[in-house]
């Protein structure tokens, strides 16, 4: 009998294509041992085709891989020649085309290789798992499942999970174990049907979108404006995302709907239209051929014309009034300013709406368990904020329900099929409550609060995996709690789940750093040090920090013009700034500096400084539970902490320099100090050199693997790949360092650094990049300033300083240059237009 203490320890990939090789790729990622393999071509490298997907997979943005070093992690294979190597395999998954006599064939190839405890899954998008599963030998049948990734596995949330009529029973849990705790995935367990859950609903919404612009005469781009972010759905809205996935794969899960739900009372709409089509016998499939609905001409985004069938400008736009009735934030009353609107775009969205609601009611009982799977199958998988039935239910679902009902009466809807009963039932107000959600058939009883059991109801999973879920991805109507408070201001809050360990949460947008998150944090540390254990800084939901206010700002993330007159106000404050180590704030107020509303500006650098020494030398264990980008000052918290627990997606880097300015909440301070330690009494520059590259060219590390190859991660730090388990792992992390009697680091009192003479090596590099015309007369200037920070400024080579010194060179360095006029030309610009500006 399998139970959940199988180990999978080691993979085999079969197939090394688009998929296949993404998958091997995010496998490695999170350390797994794996074997990738195909066919051997017929002359040449009989790993030829491996060695060719592993060279692709360096040149796919975003990229699939964690590190570029860990792609030679993979282990190439053939059919050939090395099919004895799948019996040390303890899971094998099929990634090869979406032909069932092609997947047939390798089955019969691979059967006498697999060993008996192996687990065999196919990753086919919608063929039946049940066909596939009679292919392979009937003594190994009872091993054999669905496991579909979504592209790109790496950073799709989304696995669909789908048994077989064989499947050993016990098969699935250690299986669901693994995708979640060691792939970092939300695992939903669907039934044996065309497309499973995911792509049955969202290509269905898509096919609903395609045939209402068409009746309605709104052009690709006119729709993608419509339902991108106003809809809480990806950016890439409807076309765009479909040249990235690539209008023949599209093609492909509409043929396999059309071929197989002959009963489906929406068939007549599943085909691909004559345009998509046209556009796959041409080759413009999309991204991938650099042309399909749209094509980049020079830097222009030029769109297909219908009428002309020839591309043209792209120009086309949501009406201003639809886009007041998609800017309302309540779904009640966005639904009904849509459906009471005589304007041909707002019908079209309700129209979407509408038949998305109405097909996932009467199909929910077919392909999913439960309606919570079916919602987040559609979030995980394409990247929806709220599921279908979610936002039913935000709407009002009774009322929702009476509209649909009254489209179809009118013939208005795709399908005259009737909403099933259940949803009209008297007293559903939806289908997500805190108890559970609606599961209309092999339902679970759940027991209500007087004793009885309420039908209808299935909760979420018990598998052990989702005890390391704190706090798992809510959906609406589940009450979520977050501890019991132990302050709270406008900006922070201090809390705990009942044991030893506080928890520090940021309010502020995009958790940014400003002069009452610098007084927070430096509370919680009094805090934690007096009453607790441990202090964890986890955000409620990602980014983990923006950085300062001002950093916010210059990653386009809040757009605000300047003020008239701003910058001769900020050039007055620090000119008047007195150069001292008292005092309080963060760089995220020289905005309000200026404007009289902080203290002086150089104080607020000091307290920026004093609170990221604090968290390092706090005397209890603090731990950066890092989700997102850690940016700027987010960094500078997160390096001075006692351990980093990062989930792999974290983007982390100081990038002041964006800005004209230089780290000063101890960023260049303690990169310098690392060099040091790392050197280990040998030459610093080396080592130094890289860190002084990053900070000075701004670099932003594209994973957590990746931040910690630059040295913002050190190897006691952890890397997760789920990021619901972070809480979990950073309050164990927490614990292990307690269990040793932690004692914070001593001071060092004794760095050495480079002096003058790293000073000048760096100097020297820098004129060879400014002659070149590679960076400009400011880049220079702040380059300078940057090496002066980290290299102890103007000492002797291998002089020993203290981090005090090099914490007043930060600061110094800061204040200059926040006085000069470029700097001060380059935070305006970022200020107005969002974007860095060279000068």
């Amino acid at each position: 009998m399998m139970n959940d203490t199988i180990r999978i320890r080691k993979v085999a990939v079969l197939g090394a294509g688009v998929m296949g090789a993404q998958i091997a790729a995010h496998l490695v990622n999170a350390n797994v041992e794996t074997l990738l393999f195909d066919l051997p071509p017929k002359e040449g490298d009989p790993n030829g085709i491996v060695n060719k997907a592993l060279d692709g997979l360096k040149k796919l943005d975003p990229a699939p891989i964690a590190s570029p070093a860990k792609i030679s992690y993979i282990g190439v294979a053939n059919y050939g020649q090395h099919l004895e190597k799948l019996r040390e395999c303890d899971l094998i998954i099929e990634a090869i085309a979406e032909r069932m006599d092609w997947k047939s064939d390798l089955y019969r190839k691979v059967a006498p290789f697999v060993n008996a405890n192996a687990i065999f899954a196919t990753n086919t998008s919608g063929l039946s798992i049940n066909k596939l599963a009679e292919a392979f030998p009937e003594n190994l049948r009872h091993r054999f499942c669905g496991i579909h990734f979504f592209n790109p596995p790496r950073y799709m949330h989304l696995v669909e999970l789908i048994p077989c009529a064989g499947t050993e029973a016990g098969l699935l849990d250690p299986l669901e174990t693994f995708l979640v705790s060691t792939l970092g995935k939300g695992v939903v367990r669907a039934k044996d049907t065309p497309n499973f859950i995911a792509n049955r609903i969202g290509v269905f919404s898509m096919l609903a979108t395609v045939h209402h612009a068409q009746r309605l005469g709104l052009g690709f781009e006119t729709v993608d404006a419509l339902t991108g972010r106003y809809l809480g759905r990806p950016k890439s809205a409807t076309f765009r995302t479909l040249d990235v996935v690539g209008l023949d794969v599209f093609a492909h899960v509409v043929q396999t709907m059309q071929d197989n739900l002959a009963d489906d009372p929406w068939h007549s709409y599943f085909k691909s239209p004559d345009w998509m089509s046209k556009l796959i016998a041409d080759g413009a499939l999309g991204q991938k051929a650099k042309r399909g609905v749209y094509q980049k001409i020079g830097k222009d985004i030029h769109v297909m014309d219908l009428a002309s069938g020839a591309y043209r400008l792209s120009s086309g736009k949501a009406d201003d009034e639809v886009k007041d009735m998609l800017r309302e934030r309540d779904w009640s009353a966005k639904l009904s300013k849509l459906r009471d609107s005589q304007n041909p775009q707002a019908q079209f969205v309700w129209c979407i709406l509408r038949d998305t609601f109405h097909y996932c009611a009467v199909q929910l009982g077919n392909i999913a368990n439960n309606a919570r799977d079916l919602d987040l199958a559609v979030r995980w998988g394409f990247g929806w904020d709220s599921g279908p039935f979610e936002i039913w239910q935000a709407a009002g679902w009774q009322q929702v329900a009476g509209w649909i009902n009254a489209d179809i009466a009118a013939g208005k809807t795709l399908s005259n099929t009737p909403l099933p009963a259940w949803v009209t039932e008297a007293g559903r107000t939806g289908v997500h409550t805190a108890q559970g959600s609606f599961a209309p058939v092999g339902r679970t009883l759940v027991r209500q609060e007087n004793g009885g059991l309420k039908p209808d109801l299935q909760p979420r999973s018990s598998l052990p995996v989702y005890r390391r879920q704190l706090y798992p991805d809510a959906l609406l109507g589940e009450v979520r709690s977050y501890g019991e408070t132990v302050f709270e201001t406008d900006e922070v809050r201090l809390w705990h789940t009942g044991d030893t360990i506080a928890i520090l949460s940021f309010k502020s947008k995009m958790h940014t750093v400003n002069n009452e998150v610098l007084d927070g944090v430096l509370r919680a540390v009094d805090e934690a040090e007096a009453n607790f254990s441990a202090l964890v800084l986890w955000q409620t939901e990602p980014p983990f920090s923006a950085g300062a206010n001002l950093l916010q700002l210059m990653q386009g993330v809040q757009e605000a013009p300047a003020e008239t007159g701003l910058f001769g106000k900020l050039k007055g404050a620090v000119n008047r700034v007195k150069y001292t180590a008292a005092g309080g704030g963060g760089m995220g107020d020289l905005f309000n500096a200026a404007t009289g509303n902080v203290p002086h500006v150089e104080a607020v650098v000091a307290k920026f400084q004093q609170t990221s020494m604090r968290l390092k030398y706090a005397q209890i264990p603090t731990i950066a539970a890092v989700d997102g980008l850690a940016l700027g000052g987010g960094c500078e918290f997160s390096i001075h902490c006692t351990r980093i627990v990062a989930t792999l997606e974290s983007y982390i880097g100081l990038v002041e320099v964006g800005v004209g300015l230089l780290p000063a909440g101890g960023g260049c301070k303690e990169m310098a100090q690392r060099a040091a330690a790392e050197a280990r009494g040998g030459d610093i520059f080396p080592i130094l050199k890289r860190y002084f590259q990053n900070i000075a060219m701004g670099e932003v590390a594209k994973s957590a693997e990746m931040a910690r190859e630059m040295g913002y991660l050190r190897a006691s730090d952890r890397i997760v790949l789920n990021k619901f388990e972070l809480l979990h792992i950073a309050k164990e992390e927490a614990k292990a360092l307690n269990a040793t009697a932690y004692r914070p680091p001593l001071h060092q009192r004794q760095i050495p650094v480079a002096g003058r003479t790293g000073i000048a090596t760096f100097k020297a590099s820098m004129v060879n990049m400014k002659e070149g015309g590679f960076i400009s007369e400011h880049d220079y200037n702040i380059g300078c300033r940057v090496a002066e920070t980290m290299c102890g400024g103007d000492v002797e080579t291998g002089s020993l300083v203290d981090e005090t010194w090099l914490l007043d060179l930060e600061r110094k360095n800061f204040m200059e240059l926040l006085a000069t006029d470029k700097t001060q030309a380059r935070i305006e610009h970022m200020l107005k237009n969002g974007k860095p500006l060279r000068n």
